[in-house]
């Protein structure tokens, strides 16, 4: 992970541009002179973000777990539908 120190009494950059930084470089040290006040780092990595929303599901994975009446299809009563809620 490389790491870019910025002096907080010479910065003058937008947030945009600090998440900008945080993407290449992966950490920001902002000092007060020689002395670390924060860290800012990528919560969610972008490689990370993206390898998951490429995952497929998996077929019968969960075989079993539903079953479906035999009747499923067949329309509703009307004692279902005239029922007071």
């Amino acid at each position: 992970m490389s790491t870019r120190t910025l002096d907080l009494q010479q910065l003058q950059i937008s947030v945009s541009e600090l998440l900008s930084l945080i993407q290449d470089d992966k950490e920001i040290v902002i000092t007060n002179g020689s002395t670390p006040v924060a860290r800012l780092t990528l919560l969610n990595p972008v490689a990370q973000v993206i390898s998951e929303s490429e995952k497929k599901p998996l077929p019968g994975l969960n075989l079993g777990a539903m079953e479906m009446s035999n009747d499923f299809d067949q329309p509703l009563s009307d004692e279902f539908w005239l029922q007071n809620s």
